[in-house]
C-alpha cells in the first residue's frame, strides 16, 4: 500500500515510522508542514520515502493560499494513487487533510497537540471549527497514551476505531551499556560527575526553567551533580532559552547547553545519565523517557494525569513532582543520584515494562494491522 504521511519532516519519529513501512514493502511518502533543509529532505529519502513538499500554515483572511496548498493535496493523493493519508499531530496538516474528503484518513495525537483531560479546541475560530472536523472526518485516530483516547474520543464519529498506538522504542538500540568515555570529554564532565539529563524543547511547555532552578539547588547540595540540557535549535523558544540561562544562576560552570543530539548519540547520553529530567505541563507517552528507561536509567517526571501507567508509575517506575515545585525536583534527583538502590529498583521495572509492550517492532505492527483493515 502507499502510506502518505503529512507530519514534520524534521524529526525523527517521522523518519522511525517511514522506515518501518518502507522496509516491510510499502511504499512511503512525505507532505511536510513545517519548512526542511536538505538534511531533513536526506534523511526522509534515506528512511525509504519520497519527499513531495511542503504545505504550509491554513489562512483564513489570504483563503486563495488555502484554496491553491488544498488543490496541491487533492492533486498529489490522485497523481501518486495514495491508499492512506496519516497525519501526524492534530493541526493545520490534519484541517487540510479533512477538507480534502480523502479517505481513509488517520490523525496520530502524540500529547502537544491535545494538553490535559479537560481539553477542547481553542476559540480561535480555525481551531473552533477545524480540529473537530478533522476528528470527525477521521477513519481512525491513534493516541500515544490510553488517557488521550478517551479526549479525542468526545469529538470523534460514533464506531471510529481510537488505538493506543506511539512511536515504539528501538531496543536493539537503546539498551543499557558502558558510560561513554568521548561524551564525558566532550562535554568536560570530570570523572566523578554525576550527570542529569533534560531531553526535551526548548518551550514554557516543557517546565526547563524549573529544572534550570532545580539545578543551581542540587548543585548547591551535590559537588558532583552536573545537567545537561539537550534540546533541537530549530524547535527552541529564544526568549525562554535566556529565561531557563538565567535561572541556573551561579551553577552555571556545571550545566551545559548542549543543542541537538544526533539520533545515534541519544542512547550514549541516556547511558552517560545518572538521572533523566522531563516535567512538562502536558504529554503523551514521551519516547525519551522510555528510551531512558529501555537503557536503565532512571526518571523523574511531572505529576500529571496525562502518563500511561503501564509505562509511567509514581514510586514503581519513576519518581514524579508538581511542575512548579523546583525544590521537590531537586530533592527527587538528588535522590536518585545518592540512592543507588532505589534508582536500580526503579529503572530495573521501567526496563522490564518497555521490553514488554514499547517496543518499535510491536508498535509499529499493531500499527500495519490497522492500515490494512482501513485499506
Amino acid at each position: 500500500m502507499h502510506i502518505c504521511y503529512f507530519a514534520d519532516g524534521r524529526y525523527i519519529h517521522t523518519y522511525k515510522w517511514m522506515r518501518y513501512f518502507s522496509e516491510r514493502g510499502h511504499r512511503t511518502s512525505l507532505l511536510s508542514f513545517a519548512p526542511l533543509e536538505r538534511r531533513h529532505v536526506a534523511a526522509v529519502e534515506e528512511a525509504g520515502g519520497s519527499y513531495h513538499g511542503e504545505i504550509g500554515p491554513f489562512h483564513l483572511k489570504r483563503f486563495w493560499r488555502t484554496a491553491h496548498d488544498l488543490f496541491r493535496l487533492l492533486r498529489l493523493l490522485r497523481r501518486e494513487r495514495v491508499d492512506v493519508l496519516h497525519c501526524h499531530f492534530l493541526g493545520a496538516n490534519a484541517w487540510y487533510a479533512a477538507l480534502s474528503r480523502f479517505h481513509p484518513f488517520v490523525i496520530t495525537v502524540m500529547g502537544g497537540d491535545v494538553c490535559g483531560p479537560d481539553w477542547r479546541p481553542k476559540d480561535e475560530l480555525r481551531e473552533r471549527y477545524l480540529t473537530p472536523l478533522a476528528l470527525r472526518e477521521a477513519d481512525l485516530v491513534t493516541c500515544w497514551s490510553q488517557k488521550l483516547t478517551g479526549i479525542v474520543s468526545r469529538y470523534t464519529r460514533p464506531g471510529t476505531p481510537v488505538e493506543v498506538v506511539h512511536g515504539g522504542v528501538d531496543l536493539k538500540r537503546f539498551r543499557p551499556g558502558p558510560k561513554p568515555d568521548y561524551l564525558r570529554e566532550r562535554w568536560d564532565l570530570p570523572a566523578s560527575a554525576r550527570v542529569v539529563l533534560s531531553p526535551r524543547l526548548m518551550a514554557p511547555l516543557y517546565n526547563l526553567e524549573r529544572i534550570a532552578e532545580a539545578a543551581r539547588i542540587a548543585c548547591a547540595e551535590d559537588a558532583d551533580a552536573h545537567f545537561l540540557f539537550a534540546y533541537q535549535p530549530e524547535a527552541k523558544d529564544e526568549e525562554y532559552e535566556r529565561k531557563v540561562r538565567a535561572a541556573v544562576g551561579d551553577a552555571r560552570d556545571r550545566v551545559r547547553f548542549i543543542g541537538a543530539i544526533e539520533h545515534g548519540e541519544m542512547a550514549d547520553h541516556f547511558r552517560l545519565a545518572d538521572a533523566v529530567v522531563s516535567i512538562p505541563s502536558t504529554d503523551g507517552t514521551p519516547m525519551s523517557v522510555l528510551e531512558a528507561m529501555a537503557c536503565g536509567t532512571p526518571v523523574v517526571v511531572s505529576r500529571i494525569p496525562d502518563y500511561d501507567p503501564h509505562y509511567i508509575e509514581p514510586g514503581e517506575t519513576v519518581l514524579a513532582v508538581k511542575t512548579d515545585e523546583s525544590e521537590a525536583l531537586a530533592a527527587a534527583l538528588l535522590s536518585l543520584l545518592r540512592d543507588s538502590e532505589l534508582a536500580a529498583r526503579l529503572s530495573s521495572e521501567a526496563k522490564r515494562r518497555v521490553e514488554l509492550s514499547g517496543s518499535y517492532e510491536a508498535q509499529m505492527s499493531h500499527m500495519e494491522q490497522l492500515y490494512e483493515r482501513l485499506v
